[in-house]
């Protein structure tokens, strides 16, 4: 068999990958060594980063009709509401996708698989990964689909395999971190108890931790916490047996009807050094794992595959140089490394049972969590941040502003949004976008040099010099060269041929 790209693993980063190289229109083959989608729900959260994705694919309506909005966020201590902020339209202004949302896991892989399908694709499920060779030409990867081997050349693969990935242990790469002391359960549930079921729940106590979260369906609610240490020897331990535990923690009514799924684990935080060897990229919990503080997790993983796919069609139709897959690398690992220390720290503030932690939390982190969330100055900050909508590749060498407008954004961020319902749905091609913001529309002759100028396609999108922009900073004409992942590239003023020039050609083929 041979293909362009290889990807190695159907979990949300990997049919993630899939279907943007499908977007991109490049071969590909992905296998996993599953029988099909996950059915347990896992990951729950979907942030308004990833919905904007999903948006570009034109999907996201059907995660809206599917999935559970959150309405509102609630701390209680020993059975005492301690803070309950309304959330439904936290970030209101920002994003078409202004609450919390949940869409597990098991509904993205299926809503990510059925697109390849209807597409004509597929996945090659009972497929065990062997083993790979590298050249400088291409890759050659051995898997087992039953009794039968596959032997597979590719010239990329994309290691989406998972925590325990066995391409990242066979390169040897780094997977520095540790785990953390206390040991956790989850379940999905249904349940009955006195209050609405719209809201997530977060309860810890001195000793142990437990929230709630609702689901889509009738008082469906994920459970998560920390599992008590009398419990960490014992064998098959079954929910039944912590059942009580759970509602001392929660400290209010509480009867469960039914347990759809539950497990105990260990939870871990990890992350490589490196997301590439060579012709091998990983991606999503095969290159970080952290704990679930936030709901960031499986959405990291979609906007790594969001990050590379295009990077990896770019060079493989000859549009960009092989230089460009170096960005990869230099985009996301700030953003793991960032999401380690952020995770960590949070997580362990609210599981840990250590005396000076467990009072820390009760006197001054309950209170300046309930301050934060009441205030309309900061609750923008707080949304951006969990939605990862802040993030931004600024001071990276993709990300180049050469305008000397006092602009209140920066070349590496997402494009600023116009709190106009569905804004981001224009910007939905596989190309660049050049937006031109003037009051006048750019001469016929420069919009020729450029497409002569650019090996990939460009749309040129107009927009006058509204108040919105000069709320903005910009004050006369501005160019914005936007990136297929809707992040902005190149800022520059008036157009200048040599400038720009020199900005395509550093990473692409400048035709």
């Amino acid at each position: 068999m041979k293909t362009d790209v290889l990807i190695i693993g159907a979990g949300p980063t990997g049919l993630m990958m899939a279907n943007q190289l499908q977007r991109f229109g490049i071969d590909f083959i992905i296998m996993d060594s599953k029988e099909g989608p996950t059915e347990q729900s896992r990951a729950i959260a979907v942030t308004a980063r990833s919905m904007e994705i999903y948006q570009q694919m034109g999907l996201s309506d059907h995660i809206l009709d599917e999935g559970t909005p959150i309405n509102s966020f609630n701390l209680y201590f020993f059975g005492k509401k301690k803070a309950e902020i309304k959330i439904n339209e936290i970030g209101k202004g920002l994003t078409d996708f202004s609450f919390l949302f949940a869409f597990e896991q098991s509904k993205n892989e299926q809503l990510l698989y059925e697109n390849l399908l209807r597409k004509g694709n597929n996945v090659i499920w009972n497929t065990e990964f062997s083993n790979l060779t590298q050249t400088d030409n291409d890759i050659v990867t051995i898997a087992f689909h039953n009794d039968d081997v596959k032997k597979i050349k590719s010239q990329y693969v994309v290691a989406c395999d998972g925590a325990k990935s066995p391409i990242r242990h066979q390169l040897n790469f780094t997977f520095e971190g540790g785990t953390y002391e206390n040991k956790f359960y989850v379940a999905d549930t249904v349940l009955d108890w006195i209050l609405e079921y719209d809201k997530l729940i977060i309860a810890p106590t001195n000793k142990n931790f437990c929230g709630f979260f609702p689901l889509k369906g009738e008082r469906k609610y994920r459970v998560l916490g920390t599992l008590p240490k009398e419990f960490h020897q014992k064998e098959n331990l079954t929910f039944k047996e912590i059942e009580n535990e759970i509602k001392k923690t929660l400290g209010l009514p509480l009867t469960f009807e039914k347990i759809n799924w539950f497990s105990v684990y260990n939870l871990h935080h990890r992350k490589v050094n490196n997301f590439r060897n060579k012709r091998v990229f990983l991606a999503g919990d095969s290159a970080h794992i952290h704990s679930p503080a936030g709901g960031q997790g499986m959405n990291t993983g979609l906007q790594d595959a969001y990050n590379l796919a295009w990077k990896l069609a770019y060079v493989l139709k000859d549009f960009a140089k092989e230089e460009i897959l170096e960005t990869y690398n230099e985009e996301r690992i700030p953003f793991a490394k960032w999401l380690m220390r952020f995770t960590d720290r949070a997580f362990n503030i609210m599981t840990s049972d250590k005396w000076h932690i467990a009072l820390f939390r009760k006197t001054i982190l309950i209170p300046m969590i309930r301050f934060v969330l009441s205030s309309d100055l900061l609750k923008p900050t707080v949304f951006k941040t969990v939605s990862q909508i802040r993030y931004s590749y600024n001071g990276k060498k993709l990300s180049v502003n050469e305008s000397r407008q006092k602009l209140k954004f920066d070349a590496g961020d997402r494009l600023p949004y116009k709190n106009e319902k569905g804004y981001y749905s224009q910007f939905s091609s596989e190309g660049f976008y050049l937006l031109h913001i003037n009051d006048s529309k750019l001469h016929p002759q420069i919009e020729a040099e450029i497409k002569s100028l650019t090996p990939f396609p460009v749309t040129f999108y107009e927009d006058s010099l509204s108040m919105f922009w000069r709320n903005l900073g910009v004050t006369s004409e501005l160019f914005i060269l936007l990136r297929p992942d809707n992040y902005m590239g190149y800022l520059f003023d008036g157009y200048d041929t040599v400038k720009f020039k020199n900005y395509i050609s550093r990473y692409f083929n400048v035709v």
